[in-house]
């Protein structure tokens, strides 16, 4: 038996930003991003983010 995936709804403008978002992304790493300055500091930040989302 196959379990029904979750879904969620969200505009089209709201899809179309997170396919650039995730465009860029690849983009940054594969131009080796993980090797700049600042790269353990803006992950740092993010999980912050993703720490105070997940409180909220």
């Amino acid at each position: 038996m196959q379990m029904e995936k979750e879904t969620i709804t969200i505009t089209l403008e709201e899809y179309q930003k997170l396919v650039a978002d995730g465009m860029k992304l690849d983009a940054l790493e594969a131009a080796g991003v993980d090797n700049w300055d600042g790269h353990e500091h803006a992950m740092d930040i993010l999980r912050e983010w993703q720490e105070d989302a997940e409180e909220n």
